[in-house]
């Protein structure tokens, strides 16, 4: 195999593309128009064999001239692994990127890994042939000019790959030491067509965590927040990329993998999520370069319009189309409406507002709109009506008032907005509720005593500065948890049923106070699933009709450090509460032996034992 891989300019027919996805992805074959061609270097061996084996069968001298790349390395064993790096000037991320390829357990035998280097000029060209010439066998390197994104530099990619997978992995970013060998065993294994494996965001880099909250085998965009991690970090099978003819728009100069995520999860079937393992490590660079930090607005834009189109065309459900256009439209189209629009001139800001305002209109269903959070929500509303000044002035009060001013009206806590109850807007008031007011609580502690029949008891109060914060308060609970466990989260926790009452303030606010058991913290210790220490949290679940969440408040801190005994049926418990580092509480419970207890209460103290020795 060929080490280094200089590509000309290329005529190769690529693979047949479906007809509904290449009209649904619209994705450029080969560079895309006005793009800047691959360069052409010197021939290498295999250029050279392909041009002779052409002339041999009755090609002539000319018949070689444009030569496909090669398709991986050569011999009869087939990679399970094709690795793609596409890399522009990537330095000095890119030497720990390729450096965590070969500490890979599942072996370089098994592995081909194809960089494509875009016209670098930070010295990452000269780096990855210098990579290749340490490793032959191992790596093809192709050079080519400047293309504008990654979209080219991925597709030349996969015309190299010959894996029985194929895995995207950013340059600025690397992997953990078992990661393809767990994703290429979980694929085997469950047969699924992609695998997505748990992510570690590296300098500040924002990663998609909800996704990856449990390990499943049967994930779809409809019934997983799968639509939150829609990146191509994943590892997709090489069949199923081959019968769709999956290629990236090399029109789009950001946001090009999502097309091709979108259409491979909606033809694949049930996903694989691992969060067994730090996988992915996705790093931002001290200089924020990475391309997902460098794009504009409007390139932005025409991604997001091409990926809900996409969305609207290929989504299998209700479900799965709600989800993926939810997450673009709290995610890019509210970003894209966010702070930096009050710098851009007044011809791009009216060029924006209608552009988002269209896809709102296309896409956005009421019930989808009511699950964005709510100041995002409103300027989304805006700019489907056109209101660019609206959305302008929305975005400073955000600005003024980080966090925003509530209004709760019974049952109801509404955003305090400029846009509330103006009757040229006309927008209507459910749109404005939120259940952020569950958040919106001071000075949360805790204190353990004995109730009046003798439990042990948590009473937990916090206070509202909002009148009436009850009301849109659906349920409450509290929590004792620790590490470890199977829960999501690593850890293992205890629901308890909490007792809640409300009163309000001299000062107009609200006093919350909850009165909490802790019969089933005893029980656990009694199955010897608890000692301690346990941390507390209160939960709250909202009325909200914008699909009222859950939230947790903590830390809860210790009013005093307490150490009591209780019965629960026939067994003694001790329950302490003490004052952790940060000031939260700890909760600890032990069984207590009966005869030793009482051996200890029968015992004389040292004085009476003195006494009757006198005696």
């Amino acid at each position: 195999m060929n080490a280094r891989t200089n590509v000309a300019e290329q005529d190769a027919t690529p693979a047949p593309v479906g007809p509904a996805v290449a009209e649904a992805v619209g994705r450029a074959v080969g560079p895309a128009a006005g793009s800047a061609p691959v360069t052409t270097s010197p021939p290498t061996a295999a250029a050279e064999a392909a041009t002779a084996l052409a002339a041999s069968e009755g090609g002539g001298p000319d018949a070689g001239a444009h030569v496909p790349a090669q398709a991986g390395p050569s011999g009869p064993a087939q990679p399970d692994v094709t690795v793609i790096v596409a890399v522009y000037n990537t330095m000095p991320y890119l030497t720990t990127c390729l450096e965590s390829l070969l500490a890979q357990t599942l072996g370089t035998d098994r592995m081909q890994i194809v960089t494509v280097d875009d016209g670098s000029t930070d010295g990452s060209g000269a780096a990855l042939d210098a990579f290749a010439s340490e490793h032959p066998g191992l790596v093809d390197v192709v050079h080519q000019a400047n293309s504008g994104g990654p979209a080219a530099p991925s597709n030349r990619g996969l015309e190299l790959a010959r894996g029985r997978y194929v895995f995207f992995l950013g340059a600025d970013d690397h992997l953990g030491p078992e990661a393809l060998e767990r994703l290429v065993t979980a694929a085997d294994t469950h047969g699924t067509d992609v695998v997505a494996g748990r992510m570690v965001g590296l300098n500040g880099r924002w990663v998609p965590k909800a996704a990856f909250q449990r390990q499943r085998h049967d994930a779809t965009l409809g019934n997983s927040p799968l639509a939150w991690a829609l990146s191509n970090t994943k590892l997709f099978r090489r069949a199923l990329i081959e019968r769709l003819g999956l290629r990236y728009d090399e029109d789009l100069p950001v946001l090009s993998d999502q097309p091709f995520t979108l259409a491979a999860l909606f033809a694949a079937g049930p996903v694989s999520i691992l969060n067994d393992y730090d996988y992915y490590y996705a790093v931002r660079r001290y200089n924020a370069g990475n391309i997902t930090y460098r794009g504009g607005p409007e390139p932005r834009l025409l991604g997001t319009e091409r990926i809900m189109a996409l969305t609207g065309k290929l989504a299998d459900s209700p479900e799965a189309r709600d989800r993926v256009h939810r997450r673009h439209l709290e995610g890019e189209l509210a970003d894209i409406l966010g702070p930096a629009l009050l710098e851009l001139d007044r011809e791009v800001q009216e060029r924006i507002v209608s552009r988002v305002g269209t896809l709102v209109g296309a896409h956005a269903s009421e019930e989808v709109l009511l699950r964005v959070p709510a100041a995002a929500r409103i300027r989304l509303l805006l700019a489907r009506a056109g209101e660019v000044d609206a959305v302008l002035a929305a975005l400073r009060f955000e600005q003024e008032h980080p966090q925003p001013p509530l209004v709760v009206r019974g049952e109801r806590a509404l955003l305090d907005h400029p846009a509330l109850g103006d009757a040229r807007l006309r927008i209507d008031d459910r749109f404005f509720e939120t259940d952020e007011s569950l958040t919106r609580l001071e000075g949360l502690t805790a204190e353990l005593a004995l109730d009046a029949r003798r439990r042990p008891c948590l009473t937990l109060t916090a206070r509202s500065p909002l009148p009436g914060y009850g009301g849109p308060v659906a349920r409450a609970w509290v929590e004792t948890f620790r590490p470890g466990g199977s829960g999501p989260a690593g850890e293992q926790f205890v629901a308890h049923q909490a007792f809640v009452s409300y009163a309000a303030t001299p000062d107009g606010g609200t006093l919350l106070t909850a009165r909490v058991p802790l019969g089933l913290l005893l029980r656990q210790a009694h199955l010897g699933a608890a000692n301690g220490p346990w941390s507390v949290r209160l939960r709250l679940h909202g009325r909200a009709t914008t699909g009222g969440r859950t939230h947790e408040v903590q830390p809860v801190r210790c009013v005093r450090p307490a150490k009591l005994r209780a019965w629960r049926g026939p067994q003694l418990f001790r329950v302490s509460a003490t004052v952790g580092p940060e000031g939260e509480m700890q909760l600890s419970v032990a069984v207590l032996s009966l005869v030793r207890s009482l051996k200890r209460r029968l015992r004389p103290t040292p004085r009476a034992a003195q006494e009757g020795t006198t005696a």
